[in-house]
């Protein structure tokens, strides 16, 4: 059975090995890169599991992190109420199970329980048709699209802006 907590430090190595692996795999899907990401010591891992206005949740089969997605709260005291889900990544084997959608709605209780973030928002590729039907039978809508988003290898990629109200 798959578990789905919040991570911590302690997880700052599982979640490492899972990121850079997620920039590897797929790294059209994110901002950053696997060149990049390499560089960070374990500890500014740590310190990214440890950010008061972030939330990363990890899915688990046993002992094994299979799964990351995380939440970044606004700061600003009158966009207190937003938050952009990032980095949602599901080790290809696992795909298909609705591991991203419990991620997801895991987050969304944590954000209910503190009683501050009202709204998601997330960003996904255009191409990603699997991802952004996911994300609509999550109550999410697109309300946007950003041409040329990201620079990827010799192209650039549009992205869908989605938002969801909790």
């Amino acid at each position: 059975m798959i578990q789905y907590e919040p991570l911590t430090e302690n997880d700052a190595s599982a979640y490492r090995e899972l990121r850079l692996e997620a920039l590897m795999k797929n790294p059209e899907a994110f901002a950053s890169e696997y060149g990049v990401e390499i560089q960070n010591s374990l500890f500014e891992f740590e310190e990214r599991l440890s950010r008061e206005h972030a939330i990363t949740v990890g899915a688990f089969d046993g002992n094994n992190l299979i799964g990351i997605v995380t939440l970044v709260k606004e700061t600003l005291p009158k966009m207190r109420h937003r938050a952009t889900l990032e980095a949602v990544y599901v080790k290809p084997e696992y795909r298909g199970q609705r591991i991203s959608a419990q991620m997801i709605e895991r987050l969304m209780e944590i954000a209910k329980d503190e009683g501050i973030v009202k709204k998601f928002y997330l960003y996904v590729m255009v191409s990603n048709r699997q991802a952004i039907s996911a994300y609509e039978k999550m109550g999410f809508s697109i309300y946007g699209e950003d041409k040329e988003a990201m620079w990827e290898g010799d192209h650039y990629v549009d992205e869908y802006l989605m938002a969801r109200f909790i």
